[in-house]
Order: structure tokens, then sequence, then C-alpha cells
């Protein structure tokens, strides 16, 4: 690991190391993945900088071409993306067909949904092996398959972390 030297003043050098540098660079990837899987800033209406502005468009509301792309990214029925959002397949049946927006709790599911898939992908370096390992029972989480958790919150989280501990290597 080697040292680089940043002035951001006359007086005061900092030195950050490769490490720091490369994972604020490894965020932007990430932030660029998920609003890929959102359907990139045409589908989503602007360019997203940083996380922040995710919660501004969930307070507006994501629009259903958001959905769309996010239920066709993850091979989603109308059922299983319905039950992932907490919604009935019949409410985002009526949603789809009259192009309706998605309220803020419905919103920050989806985002929170895509966040999880870039996750996913980034460590499985597979699209595709990571929808196998949605599908299998996990020890970590209680012998539940995790796609059985999706909508939850907490159930979300709790894959994301096991999610971590595969990336970091840790028996999960």
């Amino acid at each position: 690991m080697t040292e680089k030297k940043y002035s951001f003043d006359s007086n005061e050098s900092y030195q950050v190391s490769d490490v720091a540098f490369n994972y604020s660079t490894s965020k932007v990837s990430s932030l660029e993945l998920i609003t890929q899987i959102l359907g990139g800033a045409k589908a989503i209406g602007k360019k997203i900088n940083n996380f922040l502005e995710f919660l501004s468009l969930s307070e507006k509301g994501l629009s259903i071409a958001v959905l769309m792309h996010l239920q066709k990214r993850m091979k989603f029925t109308n059922r299983e993306m319905g039950k992932a959002l907490e919604i009935s397949e019949s409410t985002l049946q009526r949603r789809l067909r009259e192009g309706k927006r998605l309220d803020k709790k419905e919103s920050e599911s989806a985002i929170q949904l895509a966040s999880l898939w870039a996750k996913g992908i980034e460590v499985f370096e597979d699209e595709n092996d990571f929808r196998v390992w949605l599908e299998m029972n996990n020890t970590a989480l209680g012998n539940n398959k995790p796609i059985e958790l999706l909508h939850s919150p907490i159930g979300r989280e709790e894959i994301k972390e096991v999610l971590n501990r595969i990336e970091w290597g840790i028996y999960s």
C-alpha cells in the first residue's frame, strides 16, 4: 500500500492511502450500478450524483418506468415484484396500466432492492449466480431463502449483511 500526498491548503497536506482512495471510487461504481439497475438517468429523469439524491427521488415517488426496468432486470413476475414492494399484484398491475408513480414507501423499497441487487452483482460478479443464490436456503438467514426476505427492510438489510460477509470471505 502506497501513500499519496494531497494538498488542500497551502499550509497543510494530507496523506491518503491507496486503499482509502480505491474505496471511495468503488462507491461511485456502486452508485452507477444502482442507477443502471433502476433504468439510468433517462428512466429516473435525472443523473444521480450521490446516494442522498435517492431520498428526494423517493419523496417525489419513482416513475412506473423505473419500476418496470427494475422488475425486468430482476426477472420478477408481477406477483414477485408486488410481494417485494409489499403491494398486491392487482395494485401493481393497476399502477402499471395507469402509469402512476410509486408512493414514498414503495419508492424506498424499490431503491433498496436495486441497492441489494447491485451488492449481489458486485459480490458474485455474475448476476445469474446471484439469482441462484437468492433461491437457496441460507443458514445465516435462519435457513430461509434470501428471496423470501426481500419484502421487508429488515430482511433486505440481513441479506446485505450476509453478502458483505461473503465478500470479505467470512463463512455465511
